[in-house]
Order: structure tokens, then sequence, then C-alpha cells
């Protein structure tokens, strides 16, 4: 059977059950009626294909081919339509709203921040010239996940290689290896491979490119166990591509065999185009208000917001309620809640206020979006299957009283007449990670003194435990140190960091190696916690001068420190000069903190007298 776009379509509506992705036929009728692409889609795969299949015999070729073709043909849809914050209603064609991100070699980024050799993402062929083996490596928001997206698309439409896409979020609740996840529930699910020897088998030459996306998004307690079965997955089937995407500091850098790249900022002039892809042709005017407004916001709130793929989305989103940035980045997420809370569809809808069906009023909303997302972000749980939302929905009613709703109405608000809850086939997730960061935070910062005690304190527990929490969740930190920075300061970064100078105080006994773990932990500490703005500036300016080790390159093996080869060794004159910065910086820093919360709590105390 020839797989032509009629197959192609009558194979995506039979396929719906099996596949556990539910996708609309309409609009894929609309996307062939409008001559698009992926017309010429069977001939695109064709050779690709065919290159893959030679090594099986003839009687399972044909019907290798056709299943393949088949599970591309979803697969290509599903990352070709896809929705965003700015078009939540209707899922829109990709290529309609991407600017090609760039991304740059690490090690470059670190050192040569402001004259970088830029990679575009535009052309994968060219991506993966110098390596088979990339992380992409980018801070909430950067565009990494659209980024996989294009590249899949592109894969296809340059015939390049058979792109396999893989969420790593899933493997949290999947209890064999990753190896046993990519033949069961891709190979053999989809019937692309009949027996483990055939898979076995196509993997072995280099027909793939395989998409690991959302490194991060991996559960604490699986992680060690998955980065070693993705490196052995990548040893055993050496000749296929490999990209992992990731946010930084979670040690997916040290994965042997790849390169690693940083996703760049928008600069100056790619936010413009940004801007304008992002907003249909019928509405011009709203564009360049837009970059009009843009272009005379201050310079450092132009860095810390404009420069962010997502925030820039969310700043068109909220313009024509709020046309400023606000100073502090949790206000921002707040601006964000209101107008999805109160404009529907698109930018240019900003009249239209779709019914709420659970009867619930908006403070309800809020109340049940924070509490959720505070459990949840603490179970590490980043997609939610109908199961587990209901299961939480469930204890939030029981232990609030006072909030009262039928949970089929509050989801189906949540994801159409908010659209802050997103369905991706049977499961849902929020239209960014960063918005159930925000909303628990914001939970934290309402709580009682006394119950505000007890979560800092375990969060203290946490990090001193597992220290790289601290970095792997430091935009959640840093939202949470902006809505509550006193109780932050008292009862999680100057115990935290007091703690960490007695270690420096006992350090004499520790070997060269431990003595510098323990210096960088306090350093990273202290910026993460209390100067989470200048940390890319001071950890440049401490420990990259005089070819000191970059920490930023180090791995870590049992929360230990390793040298990367190509750097200096480190000094015992190394660690006693980093050791007098970090001693002196950290004992400023508390000194000020203190003494702004006493001024603070007095000029309240004066006011309160007043009265």
């Amino acid at each position: 059977m020839t797989l032509n776009i009629e197959n192609i379509c009558y194979y995506l509506t039979n396929l719906r059950d099996m596949s556990n992705k539910s996708y609309d036929i309409t609009s894929w009728q609309a996307f062939e009626n409008k001559n698009m692409e992926i017309k010429d889609f069977t001939n695109l795969l064709e050779t690709p294909v065919n290159l893959l299949l030679k090594s099986i015999g003839a009687e399972l070729k044909q019907v290798a081919k056709n299943r393949i073709l088949e599970y591309q043909a979803s697969e290509f849809k599903r990352n070709y339509f896809t929705k965003t914050l700015l078009h939540r209603s209707e899922p829109i064609k990709l290529t309609d709203f991407y600017q090609p991100l760039h991304i740059a070699n690490q090690k470059d980024y670190r050192k040569f921040s402001h004259k970088l050799k830029k990679i575009s993402t535009e052309d994968i062929s060219k991506l993966f010239k110098k390596s088979n083996y990339i992380t992409l490596i980018g801070n909430a928001g950067s565009g990494k996940s659209t980024i996989v997206k294009y590249l899949f698309i592109n894969a296809v439409q340059q015939g390049y290689k058979i792109p396999i896409k893989i969420e790593l979020r899933y493997l949290n609740e999947y209890k064999h290896s990753f190896t046993d996840y990519i033949f069961n529930e891709i190979f053999l699910f989809h019937k692309l491979g009949f027996t483990t020897p055939i898979i076995e088998r196509l993997l072995g030459g280099d027909s793939f490119v395989f998409f690991f996306d959302g490194y991060d998004e991996i559960s604490s307690d699986k992680k060690e166990q998955v980065t070693q079965e993705i490196d052995k997955f990548v040893s055993r089937f050496p000749n296929n591509n490999f990209l992992i995407t990731s946010r930084p500091y979670t040690n997916i850098d040290t994965l042997p065999l790849f390169s690693n790249y940083i996703v760049c900022d928008l600069d100056e002039k790619e936010i413009p185009a940004f801007v304008k892809k992002q907003i249909s042709d019928n509405e011009e005017e709203l564009s360049e208000k837009i970059i009009k407004a843009i272009s005379k916001i201050d310079n450092r709130s132009y860095r810390t917001f404009l420069s962010n793929p997502l925030l820039l989305s969310m700043f068109i989103l909220t313009f024509q309620s709020y046309s400023e940035i606000p100073k502090k980045r949790s206000d921002f997420y707040r601006q964000v809640f209101d107008t999805l809370y109160s404009v529907h569809d698109s930018v240019s809808k900003l009249s239209y206020v779709r019914e709420k069906i659970s009867g619930l009023p908006k403070d309800g909303f809020e109340d049940i979006l924070r509490l959720f997302s505070f459990i949840s972000f603490f179970e590490e749980k980043f997609i939610f299957q109908l199961e587990y939302l209901e299961q939480k929905l469930n204890i939030i009613k029981e232990k609030k009283k006072n909030l009262k709703f039928s949970n089929d109405n509050l989801i189906e608000d949540l994801q159409v007449a908010i659209g802050i809850l997103n369905k991706e086939g049977l499961d849902y997730t929020f239209p960014h990670r960063s918005l159930q960061e925000y909303f628990a935070a914001n939970y934290i910062s309402n709580l009682s003194d006394q119950n505000k005690e007890l979560i800092f304190k375990k969060i203290k527990t946490i990090i001193e435990k597992e220290y790289f929490y601290l970095i792997n969740n430091h935009h959640f930190l840093a939202l949470l140190g902006e809505q509550d920075y006193n109780s932050m300061m008292k009862l999680v970064a100057i115990p935290l960091l007091e703690d960490l100078f007695q270690n420096l105080e006992t350090s004499k006994r520790l070997n060269l190696n431990d003595k510098y773990d323990t210096v960088c932990k306090t350093f990273l500490t202290a910026v993460e916690l209390m100067q989470p703005e200048l940390r890319k500036e001071l950890i440049h300016k401490e420990f990259c001068e005089n070819n000191r080790p970059n920490i930023i390159l180090m791995g870590e093996s049992r929360n230990k420190f390793e040298f990367p080869k190509d750097e200096k060794v480190i000094s015992e004159k190394d660690v006693n000069s980093s050791i007098k910065i970090i001693r002196q910086n950290g004992q400023n820093w508390i000194e000020d903190i203190k003494k702004n919360i006493a001024d603070q709590e007095k000029s309240d105390a004066d006011i309160i007298d007043i009265i």
C-alpha cells in the first residue's frame, strides 16, 4: 500500500487510541488543503527509510516501511502543529512563529560572551557537522523544546535522518530501563520493529537522530540511573545522532561523548523579528506598538526579561493591559496570570472573556493553582496524568473546605477558559514549568509564620542533603526570595552560609579537592540565595581569572567536583585565595542583609506605634 496523504489522514484517525495521543483530524485536513510542506512527506522520508531497512528481509521490509512512515507522519504533525502561550485555542504551524534561535559552544560562551561565534538552529545538518552528540543547555524559557520541535521538522524536510523524539519526563513513571523505554514504548509499541534483534539491527546503523528533551525534568531519584543508561545507549548505537536538552547545572554537560552548547539570548536585532513572528500579519499595528515600547525600556529590564523568548512572549501577551515590565519577575508572572484569566484566544481579542463553568471566583483559581503547584513541584511532577491531577484536586478539596468545585469543570476551565493547563495527548502540563514554580513559591510566601518556618527549614535540609537542588532549582528559589525575602534570608540563606563558613574553619583537615569542593559550595550558595542577579558576573570574576578552574564546567559525581582535563590543576594558593574572597564577600552580605531586615522591621514597628 502506498502511504499517500489520504492514507496518512486515515492512519492518524485510527492511531488515536493506540498511540495515547489525541489529534484533531480537521486541523490535518485544513493543513492538507493549504498545500503545506507535508504534501511531499512520503518522498522526503523515502530515502532515509529505504536506507534504514536495507538490512532486513524483503518479507518484512514493506510492512516495516509503512509502519515507520505512519509513526513519522503522526510525530511530524504533533511537532508541526503546536499551541503557544499566545495561541492557546487552536494549534498553529510552528514555522509560522519560529524565530531561528542561536547556540554557542559552552566554553566560548563562558570566556567570550561579548564576541561569540553563534550557530543558527535553522539547519539540522549543519548543527551535527562537527559532532554526532550535542547537549543543548538553556535557562527556563530559552526555547529548548521549541528548537527540538523545529529540528524534528527540519530533519524530515531535508531527508536528513529519521527523527525520534523522547520527552524524558515520561521516564519518571516508567518502571524499566531507558533502553527498554525506547525498545518497548517506541519501536515495539508502534510496531516499528518486530523483535529485539531487528530493532538492534535497525539502531546499529546511522539512520536515526534522537532528541532527548527535558533532562532537567527527570526526578532526582532516577537521574543518576537514567544518565548512566543514556550514556550506555549512546555508546551502544554510536553512529546515530543524539541531542539532549536541559536547564543549566544539571551535570548533563559531563556526558563523555557530548559537545556542550548554550542557547543564546535574543539580541537587540532578533527581538523585533521575534515579536513580528508571534503576531499575525493583520495585527501589524500592534506589533509595531510593542516593538516601540520595548525600545523605550531601560537596559536592565531589557536584559533580564526580553532577551528570553518565553518572557518576551509573556510581555506580548500582557502588553495591552500592562505596557511596562515590573522590576520583580514574580510580579511579572502575576500579570501573566491576570491576563490569561481575562483574555482568551489571542492578543487581539482583549474584550472577550470566556465563561468559567466551575463557578469559582478568580481568587479560588489562584488558591487551587498555588496548592496544586506546591504539591506537584515538591513531588517533582511536571507532567500530570488525569489520575494524578484528580487525586491532588481531591486532597485540596478535602483539606480546604472553602474550595468547592467539580474536578471536570475545573480542569476544563484551566485548560479552555484560562489556558494555564495544556493537554498533550492524555496528559496535562503547564504552558511552561516556570508558571508552576511561580505558584509554588507564591503559596509558600502566603503561609503563616509558623508554617513558613517549617517549609523553609525543609528547603534548607534538602539543600544540605542534596546540594545540587540549589543549582537545579535556582529559578524557583529566586521567585521565592522575591516574594518572601526576609524568611528566605533568615531561615535558609544565612544559616546555610554560616554552616559552610564553619566548614571552612575546619578545612585544614580536608584534602585539597575536598577543601575546594567546600569553597565552591560556599560561594555558589551565597550567590544563588543572596545575589542571584550577580551570579554570572561573580562566577566569572572569582573563579575564571588567573586560569582558575571554571566551576561551571565542573561535573558532579556523588556531590564531588571533578576538574576538567584542559584546565590548570588547582593549587593550595588558589584555594586559600578563594576562601579569603568568599569569606569576605559572604560576611559582608550577611551583615548587610541582617541590617536591612532589622531596619525594615523597626520601620514597620514605628508605623504600628503611630496608630
